[in-house]
């Protein structure tokens, strides 16, 4: 119910977006917590919602949380401890999920200021390699993704490092398109964002690189460039 309530209103806004549900408090803490918003019941089986929030604002501040439950009186404990960005009684109302929305759009830093997680991360810098656990890069920062087939691994191209990680492209797409993220070309997707003019079959980048335009996408690519621009300048 909830999942249809957020849907609809979200399909109100331009802004790409993606609802993923968890069964438990624990399989969401074992995602990579890429997320921008997470609705969260306070009573949950095992680990309560607090605690599961504490958790989340410990790894990843930049995550607002909305708690909802019957019991009114963990509301302070949830604000205090995990600093909710909001509290939803039970039984939840589009009146109410809407307005906390409209609030969570209202904020800049939540399109100006998004990350995404990657874990087991290979750092290049200045030609030195260093092996990170998990890494947190803004996503206005990442310029594209390119596979690399001889390593099967997909390198990560910022505007100041380059990172390698284990994944697939097909998984990459489907986590970054929601941010503006688009195939340019096989085993290379692209921030749009970052995409300063196309020329011919190729693209020039914000960070001087040049990449490739599939013939067979180029159209298609070109629409979602028009796109992006129009949505920004609304």
């Amino acid at each position: 119910m909830l999942k249809e309530i957020i849907t609809q209103i979200l399909e109100e806004y331009t802004i790409p977006f993606e609802i993923t549900e968890y069964e438990q408090g624990e399989e969401l803490l074992e995602s990579e917590l890429d997320f921008q918003l997470v609705f969260l019941d306070i009573i949950l089986d095992g680990k309560n919602g607090i605690d599961v929030g504490n958790e989340i604002y410990r790894r990843n501040r930049r995550i607002k949380i909305i708690f909802q439950t019957n019991y009114g009186e963990f509301c302070k404990e949830a604000v205090n401890t995990s600093h909710a960005f909001a509290y939803l009684e039970k039984p939840l109302t589009r009146d109410a999920v809407k307005k906390q929305i409209e609030e969570f759009m209202e904020d800049d830093d939540v399109v100006k200021e998004s990350f995404m997680e990657f874990k087991k991360v290979t750092v290049i810098k200045n030609g030195a390699q260093e092996e990170r656990q998990r890494v947190r890069l803004r996503i206005k920062e990442i310029v594209y993704f390119e596979y690399i087939k001889t390593k099967k691994r997909i390198k990560i191209i910022t505007k100041s490092e380059e990172y390698v990680i284990k994944d697939t492209m097909s998984n990459l797409e489907k986590r970054m398109r929601p941010f503006g993220f688009e195939v340019s070309c096989r085993g290379i997707l692209v921030n749009i964002e970052n995409v300063i003019k196309i020329e011919g079959y190729s693209l020039l980048m914000n960070n001087g690189k040049k990449i490739a335009l599939s013939q067979r996408r180029a159209m298609e690519f070109k629409e979602k460039i028009n796109n992006y621009i129009h949505n920004s300048w609304n």
